[in-house]
């Protein structure tokens, strides 16, 4: 320092040395998946198996369970496959990721009950401008508390879903909108708003177990039979009693 001064300094912070160049090309041989693993994880945590297993074990308590999702692409891309990765951030300790992809998830929850409840004004379905005179501007752009608030307001989301809504918004917030937001309780917060995703992710879905079969909620069905990706029974019923090539054969001797 021109000064004479000193401070701590982290020196290549960003750096995955074993890969980098000059340090990859003296030893040619492919970085281990330990290695990998400890560049993924925070500096100071620990990145073996057991402690991996440990963080899973950990985050893996959430009340509700999501064990079966429709493979939409749109319900895969905006809400499943982002709290997986959210529990694979936790695992390798990247807490913040997991807060972050949760007020995504939470977000296209919210986007999604909208789209389900299929709101009309005047006995047609609302628009896009319909909502802009309402609301000030369409569902879709308004921000995340405002489209919780009208969510309740028409009656598409109970008291404890909208508590798992703010649970998410207010901790995302703290985190990623507030420099003097310390970090102290930042891992029981990612668990807390993974649980509350997940708790979204099944509320929209409406998942439950009836007599063996999976059953949906009925406003999604229609959603998913909007997509193509759902056939009523009475469609599958109509097919099997349809004849094949083999069975329509020529009755001509």
């Amino acid at each position: 320092m021109p000064d004479g001064g000193r401070f701590a300094a982290w020196i290549n912070p960003l750096a995955f040395l074993d890969v980098d160049e000059p340090w990859a090309s003296i030893d040619k041989t492919q970085p281990s998946a330990e290695t990998i693993l400890s560049f993924l994880c925070p500096p100071g945590t620990p990145a073996d198996s057991a402690s991996l297993v440990e963080r899973y074990k950990r985050i893996s308590t959430e009340p509700v369970r999501l064990f079966a999702a429709p493979a939409e692409p749109r319900i895969l891309e905006k809400l499943v496959w982002p709290l997986r990765h959210a529990k694979a951030s936790y695992v390798v300790g990247n807490n913040l990721a997991v807060v972050a992809l949760c007020g995504m998830v939470s977000e296209m929850v919210a986007l999604l009950l909208w789209q389900l409840a299929e709101a009309n004004l005047n006995g047609r379905p609302m628009t896009a401008a319909d909502e802009a005179a309402l609301f000030g501007s369409s569902f879709e752009k308004q921000g995340q508390e405002r489209r919780v608030r009208v969510l309740a307001a028409y009656g598409v989301v109970t008291p404890k879903i909208v508590e798992m809504f703010e649970t998410i918004r207010l901790k995302r917030r703290k985190y990623l909108h507030l420099w003097s937001q310390d970090h102290e309780r930042l891992p029981e917060d990612a668990v807390a708003c993974f649980h509350a995703g997940v708790g979204l992710v099944v509320a929209a879905i409406g998942q439950d177990i009836k007599d063996g079969a999976l059953v949906l909620n009925p406003k999604l069905v229609k959603y998913l039979e909007r997509q193509g990706m759902y056939e009523p029974a009475e469609d599958r019923s109509n097919k099997d009693l349809q004849p094949t090539a083999a069975d329509a054969g020529d009755d001509e001797s």
